[in-house]
This record gives C-alpha cells, structure tokens and sequence, in this order.
C-alpha cells in the first residue's frame, strides 16, 4: 500500500505571521523583505480550510481566517484583488492579475461553500458574489480556468441565485475558442505553448464539462488531457515543463526549472479525474506525479523537506532550489491533502 508523510503545516505556519502568508523564503527561513502576495494568501486558504474541515482545530480556523482577511483588504470596489504588498502592508499595485483574479475567486469560492463557520463562510460569499461580474472580462486563459473552479466550488453549498453556472458555460467556451485556435497536428492545446499552471488549464475544463454535460466540451477534455498526460509523463515520471524556456509549439520542451507549483496542480489535476470518473490510470498517474516530490524527478532527490516540513521551490540542472516558499508549500499541501484524502476513502 502506498503512503505519504503525515500532512504537518509546521513551514506555512512559520511562514504565517499576523498579517498573512509571507511570499519567499532564504533556504527554511521567512524572507520578510519581500512581503506578501495575494496569489499565495488565496491558495493557502484552501489549505488551511481543508485541513480545518478535517481537524474542526481552533488553529487551522485562525490560519483560514487570516489568510480570508488578506483577500478581504486586497479587495477592490471594481471586484477585482491588489495583489503584491511590502512587509509595510502597503500594497505595490493598484489591481493585481488577472491569475491573481482567478486565484482568489477559486479560494472564496472554495471557503464559501466549506465547513468553515458560518460567519467566516458569509464573507467569503460576498468577496465572491462581489467580484463575479468581471469574470466576463478575463482574457488570460488560466484566470478562466481558475475562475471555473472557484464557480465549480461555490454550487457546491450555495444557491445559484446569480447564473453561476451559465457563467461556467461561457468560460469554457473562450478555452474552448484557445483550444479550436491553436490546436494543429499532434498540438492539442489552448495556446501555442505550454508555460505554468498547465494542469489547472485541463482541471478548469474539465470541472466546466462537469457542470454544462456538453459533448463538445467533454470531447476537448479527453484531447486535451491526452496530450498534456503523453506531454508531462516520460519514462515512468513526472515531467513538468521547466521555466528555463518553457515549450513553444514546434520548438524544444525546457527540462528545468521545473517548479514545485506545477507539479502540485499535476497531483489535483489526476486526483480529481479519478474521484469524478473512478478510472484507475488517473489514479496511477496522480501518484507518480506525487512521487515527484519525493525523489522520482528528474534529478532525483527529495522536494520535500522532512526536517522544516517545506518544500523546495524547483529543480535545477545543479539539483534543488534550496529555497522554501509560499508557492512551492502550499503546492505541496494541496497535493498531499487530495492523495490522502484518496487514500482515506479506500482505507
């Protein structure tokens, strides 16, 4: 039977302080000099949320509420986020990305529709509900994808009073144009190049064709989840596509830096085609690419830190980036979190 490490949020609550979830790390320790980010705040809310529904501990409540409470400031009047802020509290931008859009609607939308208390979950749904109206906006295919699944989680508990899912179906028709746009030959892909966050692009899609039952949304599914799966697995590991060039269409894949982050979306991406579906190859695949944190990757070592209980940003030609921060953390606590949430349910 396959195990994990215990899940032990000892490095995010050391990258916690009273304001939110510091950005980087020098090697295990919290790099105060360059503060915060609304990206990584929202992603750890899920954590924090996730670990909360399972431990009902005062502890994970407080962190949930904390990283709840930086969306809460970074929020604008024109429903989108400010996203970077100094150790000041001061905040760099007057609006944050559009990724940092979509990161933050996937987490209140996430949080809206949990097992958090009540009075936290109503914030959540009003962040959520207040920010709804740009999505329709969106141009960056990711933020859509994110955007998806925020929507996709907030049916869950909550009434769609506001055509949450007519507003899932018209997202997944702009991938569905990327998709119809850029594909050619054997490139079966939203863009013409595969960059980060590849694996929430095929999980967006997918949890939209879940949502709308439409053939031709299920039909880009299966193209384009079999494409990135023969892209990203290559004798027998996992293989993100590295930062250090990326993997332009009809040009040569960058083998590192492979990112920590990415990686963790593999996991989601895999763990969640085998809760929907129950096929056991998605299943196999989500647990070789969670292998990757633990040696079977490209340079063969541990990403996971056992000692802080973080985790290394990405893999380098010369080995690790010895670096643990926020990213590359909550990225490995997602991943952990759904493979044991698998193995749970099969114990």
């Amino acid at each position: 039977m396959i195990t994990y490490p215990p899940i032990d949020l000892a490095h995010l609550r050391a990258m916690t302080d009273c304001t939110g979830l510091l950005q980087h790390a020098v090697h295990s320790v919290p790099n105060r000099r360059l503060g915060y980010t609304t990206d990584d705040n929202a992603r750890a809310l899920i954590v924090a949320t996730q670990q909360y529904e399972k431990s009902n501990s005062p502890e994970d409540l407080k962190l949930a509420i904390k990283y709840l409470s930086f969306i809460h400031y970074a929020h604008t009047s024109q429903g989108r986020f400010r996203n970077e802020m100094n150790f000041q509290r001061d905040f760099l931008d007057e609006q944050g990305t559009e990724d940092c859009y979509g990161r933050a609607m996937w987490a209140c939308g996430y949080a809206a529709s949990s097992k958090l208390p009540e009075n936290v979950r109503i914030v959540a749904r009003k962040l959520f509900v207040d920010s709804i109206g740009t999505a329709a906006d969106l141009n960056s295919p990711r933020a859509r994808a994110y955007t998806i699944l925020g929507m996709y989680h907030f049916l869950r508990g909550c009434q769609d009073e506001i055509g949450i899912a007519d507003k899932i179906d018209a997202l997944a028709d702009t991938l569905v144009a990327g998709y119809q746009h850029y594909s050619e030959g054997n490139w079966r892909w939203f863009e013409p190049y595969l960059t980060y966050g590849n694996s929430i692009l095929a999980l967006g899609m997918f949890m939209a064709s879940q949502v709308t039952g439409k053939p031709k949304h299920r039909r880009i599914v299966e193209d384009v989840l079999g494409f990135l799966t023969d892209t990203l697995f290559v004798e027998g590991r996992l293989e993100v596509i590295g930062n250090d060039g990326w993997y332009v269409r009809g040009g040569k894949r960058a083998w590192f830096d492979q990112q920590s982050i990415d990686a963790g979306y593999a996991v989601l991406l895999y763990a969640y085609l085998y809760k929907f579906t129950q096929e056991k190859h998605f299943l196999e695949l989500a647990h070789i690419a969670n292998q990757w944190f633990f040696g079977a990757n490209r340079v063969g070592l541990w990403v996971y830190d056992p000692e802080s209980k973080g985790c290394y940003d990405a893999i380098a030609p010369w080995g690790l980036n010895l670096n643990q921060g926020a990213e590359a953390c909550v990225a490995y606590l997602l991943a952990q979190q759904i493979m044991q949430s698998i193995l749970m349910d099969e114990s």
